[in-house]
């Protein structure tokens, strides 16, 4: 007989989380798999099953701790990185999003074009009364009647169609014609049908008893793998990159996602549209990283210091308030900034008596971005230096005054080196956060003011990740997912290597 006790709550929670953990997989797995995420799918149940093992064994105390974090590891930073890396070498981009089969199918629909300047027939939408299939039955202007259908197009004897007063047709033996009702009830599916004209010529549905007569221009061989214009003869095969192209270079779309090796790196290096901003962007984020990274740590630096002074009182409440920015959130900060440099309204420019183009003119949003990230990024400064100085040993100190240094010299032969050795790795982390830092740029300025050279695809305060975004979203005819992965891509190793070498001088550092 089962017995109560102080574990049972637990016992009884963990069953009910699990129960709903596995539910959810048997329901998303197959919605997964329908949709063709297999890799979605294989996840969902590898991670269950995992979590399902760890969780009902008694052994496996240490994995119910580091599992989830693992699993979640993979799931949100892992995964995300490894396809970015893998986009990069794809074409993926507008234009380049179906498979090949699809694009083609996309592209022979998408050729029909009007067959005459008066192409547009009366006609009645009806379904057969044998197959249920819908048809249109259609008035030429010879006074012919067409029945079209999706394999073949026949002529209907007038014997067996009524017409009415107006002309139009009334009923048609073997077939029942739809009302408006009816139509618009089914208005989608008769919206993408295009029937047998003859000829190579086919019927589209344009209003309610109107056809319009179109001709096929592009054919498909799928043998030879080309595709002909049937009305010029010119003949489009596929390249490397996944499009259709033609001898003269002319190049149908939408084409097809496929690898393209390291064409999309080609482009950030060899051409000038993206080399020249990607330049000044690069430049530009080397800088800002350094100058926020440098100015908050000495201004975080020298708060910690006064405010560590022994006769200072009331040293908790100027903590706290110095504290206030790094506990508000940086979405809210950033946009509230970005309202005060406002230049017609912002209290920055009221408080000078000025108009400045904080926003617009590029020295002055560079100095914007660097006088925000200075008020966001001390406060986190100033913690980390002050938990720095408190850990210093006073005897050192003390034996350098009896040795009759003097303060600026104890400041910069012993304080500011001992700091500078234990918060190392924090500044090399603060660094390569900062060279990432997107939330600083997009919120604050946009990126903006605009590089004229540029073509719209780079601001003068971009930095490489919201240079990314502006190929990936915004900049061009469409999104280029491809390129922007590539340059994501050297945001990645730039800060790899970055970081690796700052944790390797720390280490050399602690060992002289």
């Amino acid at each position: 007989m089962l017995k109560w006790t102080h574990k049972s709550p637990w016992i009884l929670l963990k069953i009910f989380l699990l129960g709903a953990l596995n539910s959810f997989t048997i329901w998303a797995v197959p919605i997964l798999i329908s949709n063709g995420s297999y890799v979605f799918a294989g996840y969902f149940i590898f991670a269950t099953v995992v979590i399902d093992y760890v969780f009902l064994s008694k052994k496996r105390v240490a994995g119910k701790y580091i599992i989830p974090g693992v699993l979640l590891l993979i799931a949100f930073t892992i995964y995300p990185a490894l396809f970015t890396g893998y986009i990069a070498f794809t074409n993926y981009s507008t234009g380049h999003i179906l498979n090949k089969e699809t694009a083609i199918e996309v592209l022979i629909s998408n050729s029909y074009q009007s067959a005459t300047d008066d192409s547009s027939y009366p006609a009645r939408v009806a379904t057969d009364n044998l197959t249920g299939e819908y048809v249109f039955i259609v008035q030429r202007p010879t006074g012919e009647i067409t029945v079209a259908r999706k394999e073949s197009s026949a002529t209907l004897p007038r014997s067996d169609v009524t017409l009415a007063e107006d002309g139009t047709i009334d009923s048609a033996i073997g077939f029942k014609l739809l009302s408006e009702d009816e139509i618009f009830a089914v208005s989608d599916v008769l919206s993408e049908l295009s029937l047998q004209a003859g000829n190579d010529e086919f019927f589209k549905l344009v209003d309610i008893g109107i056809v319009e007569r179109l001709i096929k221009t592009l054919e498909y061989d799928a043998e030879k793998d080309i595709i002909t214009n049937t009305q010029t003869g010119e003949i489009y095969r596929p390249n490397d990159r996944g499009s259709m192209v033609s001898d003269s270079g002319e190049e149908l779309e939408p084409g097809w996602q496929s690898t393209v090796g390291l064409y999309n790196f080609q482009r950030v290096i060899e051409d000038e549209r993206y080399r020249a901003p990607m330049v000044q962007v690069l430049t530009w984020t080397f800088i800002f990283a350094f100058l926020v990274v440098l100015t908050t740590f000495f201004a975080g630096f020298l708060l910690a210091l006064t405010l560590n002074h022994p006769k200072l009182k009331a040293k908790r409440i100027y903590r706290s308030i110095l504290i206030v920015p790094y506990a508000m959130p940086g979405v809210l900060s950033m946009l509230t900034w970005r309202g005060m440099y406002n230049e017609d309204n912002g209290i920055i420019n009221r408080i000078i008596g000025s108009e400045l183009p904080w926003l617009s003119d590029p020295t002055l949003a560079k100095a914007a971005v660097l006088i925000t990230q200075l008020w966001a990024g001390t406060p986190y400064m100033f913690l980390i230096c002050t938990g720095a100085i408190q850990a210093l040993s006073s005897e050192v100190i003390e034996a350098a005054q009896v040795d009759g240094a003097s303060p600026s010299k104890i400041f910069w032969k012993i304080k500011l080196p001992l700091v500078l050795y234990s918060l190392t790795p924090l500044l090399i982390a603060s660094y390569a956060y900062n060279f990432s830092n997107f939330n600083a740029i997009f919120l604050l300025t946009g990126g903006g003011p605009q590089i004229i050279e540029s073509g719209g695809i780079a601001g003068h305060t971009d930095i490489l990740i919201s240079y990314t975004y502006r190929l990936a979203f915004t900049a061009g005819k469409g999104n280029d997912y491809g390129l922007a992965s590539a340059v994501s891509f050297l945001n990645f190793a730039i800060i790899a290597i970055i970081s690796v070498y700052g944790f390797r001088k720390s280490k050399s550092v602690e060992n002289m």
